[in-house]
């Protein structure tokens, strides 16, 4: 029997973050800072919407493009947000963000095609790239620089092969936002290499202080920007896998077909829920948001006062990418000792980016209570005291 499988495959490991968990699971009460799923369940006015909804029918393929009525819902909200002419033919409906990359990545990717990202960047971005036959290549930052990319480090991973220029504001793993200075100078170096951008703005409304700009905003985008985002993180909606992509009509109208072909459409109750999310009250979501910051400045004051800790206090998400010590020989080691002495489970720092800028670093997600927090803190803290 020929066992060959694709190349494109068997390279690829298995998300780290998901394997952290699974080992975790051998243990008892476990405080897990790992996967980056809201610990707030969905409102019970969205799920009565979409119960509602498919009792009256909504339980039958949507377009692929996606439901007429969230469409019509997410342009109204998207001109809102940014000011930009978004259109029918600009909008596709997709399950969950992960989709959308892996859609768009399949779109605009030949084999051999490179994609600039700057590091650290979520860790599943290079599977993206590879299941379309591309790589992804990241750009160092630095923890003392905030985590921003300079120009002179994107000129120099620039190659003949670069395709397309992928950033994620606010990020995972950092928490940063970019500014608009550091907006303006991607923009700039997208239009004069002729990249087309690819915006993973899953947590926009997750910003502590103003907003975050799209640099689809900025002069020249408009027609080489996709911007990707999801309901999944600002809404509660993980599971529900409702996530949706904004860009110029040319990659739209290729891009449809990766996703006809790969799921026909996303499951009709899940998007009426999203679209009762859209319409509904933003007191809920405000809340989840506000936590997030109590949170995060909680976790960000702990570590800092923590001897061999540098934490960046994030200006949105719910993550932080603290510099360890004690984890700067190997990150994975120091998790799973972390996790076989204290039970909390961090993720280490080696999946996000080149080593001079992980090195030493793990990611938390403060996706527990506050009480639940402190005690992750106060087991953390201990441990770092006994090493």
């Amino acid at each position: 029997m020929n066992t060959k499988l694709s190349s494109h495959v068997t390279p690829l490991r298995f998300s780290v973050i998901r394997s952290m968990l699974e080992k975790a699971s051998a243990y008892h009460d476990v405080i897990s800072l790992s996967i980056g799923e809201p610990d707030f369940d969905t409102p019970a006015f969205v799920c009565e919407a979409a119960m509602k909804d498919a009792e009256h029918g909504y339980t039958h393929y949507a377009a692929s493009s996606g439901d007429a009525d969230l469409r019509a819902a997410l342009l109204d909200a998207e001109r809102a947000k940014s000011g930009l002419p978004w259109q029918e033919e600009h909008l596709l409906i997709t399950s969950g963000a992960m989709h959308g990359l892996l859609a768009v990545m399949r779109t605009l990717l030949d084999e051999g095609d490179e994609v600039l990202t700057p590091a650290p960047c979520f860790s599943d971005y290079q599977g993206h790239c590879a299941l379309a036959g591309g790589r992804l290549v990241p750009v160092a930052t630095s923890f003392e620089n905030g985590f921003i990319p300079t120009l002179d480090d994107m000129e120099a991973a620039l190659t003949p092969k670069t395709r397309a220029l992928l950033i994620n504001s606010p990020c995972n793993p950092s928490g940063v936002v970019f500014d608009a200075a550091t907006l303006d100078m991607l923009a700039d170096f997208a239009v004069r290499h002729d990249l087309v951008v690819i915006s993973d703005e899953v947590y926009d409304s997750i910003v502590f202080q103003g907003k975050a700009e799209s640099i689809a905003t900025r002069p020249g985008m408009f027609e080489r920007t996709v911007v990707l985002n999801s309901f999944s993180k600002a809404f509660a909606m993980t599971g529900w896998r409702v996530g949706y992509a904004l860009g110029p009509s040319w990659i739209m109208k290729e891009m449809i077909k990766v996703l006809s072909y790969s799921v026909a459409s996303t499951g009709t109750p899940n998007q009426r829920a999203a679209l009762a999310a859209l319409k509904g009250p933003r007191a809920p979501f405000d809340a989840f948001r506000d936590a997030y910051r109590r949170r995060t400045h909680l976790a960000a004051e702990r570590l800092n006062a923590m001897p061999g800790v540098r934490c960046l206090e994030p200006a949105g998400t719910f993550y932080l990418f603290p510099h360890i010590e004690a984890a700067e020989q190997d990150s994975l080691a120091f998790a799973l000792d972390l996790l076989d002495k204290e039970q909390v489970i961090v993720v280490p720092g080696f999946p996000f980016g080149p080593e001079k800028t992980v090195k030493g670093c793990v990611r938390l997600a403060c996706t527990v209570d506050e009480n639940r927090l402190s005690e992750a803190m106060d087991r953390i803290e201990r441990y770092l005291k006994t090493r």
